[in-house]
């Protein structure tokens, strides 16, 4: 239970740190983070954005000499809202690709990414940063347990549905 314990930190701390993210989700069959952004009234090209996300991914992993599994990007909508979903391996995910992501989405969509709360001050953000890379360097076994975490009424929430119960 450790290790489920550690990785919701790590969904708080991510959804706290990163008001742009709205949801962040966990597979345990794959190993995989997804991440959702919420856009509202985007007009920018999807595949432009996608040639361009992927050029500063595969950069930014070359350059640290990363092995990523998985990577990929799906945009869904649904009538006035837009949802961006980042796949990401859990084990090769780091606090920089974290901000990396987080920045080319808000580059790049701007103001129609929707952030739930405020930009952290200065203090708070470094604190949360060091938090986010400590329960990253903690999670090196895989959780048995779907997990989701988001935001609701100013508070932020994680489940989880353990392996082998079907979600409804």
């Amino acid at each position: 239970m450790e290790r489920e314990g550690s990785q919701v930190d790590l969904f708080i701390a991510v959804l706290v740190r990163f008001p742009q993210i709205a949801t962040i989700h966990y597979d345990p069959e794959t190993n995989a983070l997804r991440l959702a952004f919420l856009l509202r009234g985007a007009q920018q090209d999807f595949s432009n954005f996608v040639r361009r996300f992927e050029s500063h991914l595969t950069l930014f992993h070359n350059l640290r000499g990363d092995d990523v599994t998985v990577a990929s990007l799906r945009k869904t909508d649904t009538g006035e809202l837009t949802a961006i979903e980042v796949v990401r391996d859990l084990p090769s995910i780091s606090l920089s690709e974290f901000n990396l992501i987080v920045e080319l989405v808000s580059d790049y969509y701007g103001d129609a990414v929707i952030r739930e709360g405020q930009q952290m001050a200065g203090d708070d953000e470094f604190e949360q940063n060091l938090l986010i890379e400590a329960l990253l360097m903690a999670s090196t076994s895989r959780s048995r347990e779907r997990l989701t975490g988001f935001r609701e009424n100013g508070r932020v929430l994680v489940f989880s549905v353990p392996l082998g119960v079907r979600e409804s």
